[in-house]
């Protein structure tokens, strides 16, 4: 769904409702106005990720598979290979994992069309933060198995040691820039919708 449409559609539903909470309809058309972009906005860049993951996705899968293709013919003995392959599969889990996290992440701030705008900010911002929650636990586990994977299998002729402190320290970079990305694009926006939804449940003229 185009962001346009998805707009147009997310506050065509609620628009054609009745008041809710005794507010005016013309008070819940302003609140509705700014949840409508809130929700775009964030839609718009979940699907941003979710078009670049599939790309970075078919890198991870395609160059590690290619290469150790390569290392194959050229002999590279079975042990080896085994613990390789065993490397190149964290990495695609990864990409998929990574693929799967942004489409969810995208659908979430297009569902519940059916429900009144209180009810469906409420699933939002619940789904949302357990997203957060889960896919930030995720990727603590799998990032460093990845991060590692990328310096063993093309054989950077680095210690156990080395690789692993330099996984653990990619790890926590892209974690502290996750966290700086999503405050200050997603966080501020989802506060916004926390204040559409608290406005939308006080009494009219509280």
């Amino acid at each position: 769904m185009e962001l346009d449409e998805f707009k147009k559609g997310w506050g065509a539903v609620r628009s054609d409702g009745p008041a809710q909470g005794g507010h005016t309809r013309e008070a819940v058309d302003r609140i509705l106005a700014r949840t409508t972009s809130s929700l775009g906005e964030l839609r718009d860049k979940s699907d941003f990720w979710s078009r670049f993951s599939r790309w970075n996705a078919a890198l991870l899968v395609l160059l590690p598979v290619g290469y150790l293709g390569w290392q194959y013919q050229r002999g590279l003995g079975g042990g080896t290979l085994a613990v390789k392959l065993l490397l190149a599969a964290s990495l695609v889990g990864f990409a998929l994992f990574s693929g799967w996290s942004y489409r969810r992440q995208a659908e979430i701030f297009s569902e519940n069309t059916d429900a009144s705008s209180r009810e469906a900010l409420r699933r939002i911002l619940a789904a949302f933060k357990k997203y957060y929650r889960v896919t930030n636990a995720v990727f603590l586990v799998v990032s460093p198995v990845a991060f590692y994977a990328v310096f063993e299998v093309p054989g950077f002729g680095l210690s156990v040691a080395a690789t692993c402190l330099a996984a653990a320290a990619l790890t926590g970079l892209s974690f502290l820039f996750r966290y700086w990305y999503y405050r200050a694009v997603f966080f501020r926006r989802i506060k916004a919708l926390e204040a559409n939804l608290r406005e939308l449940e006080e009494p009219a003229g509280f």
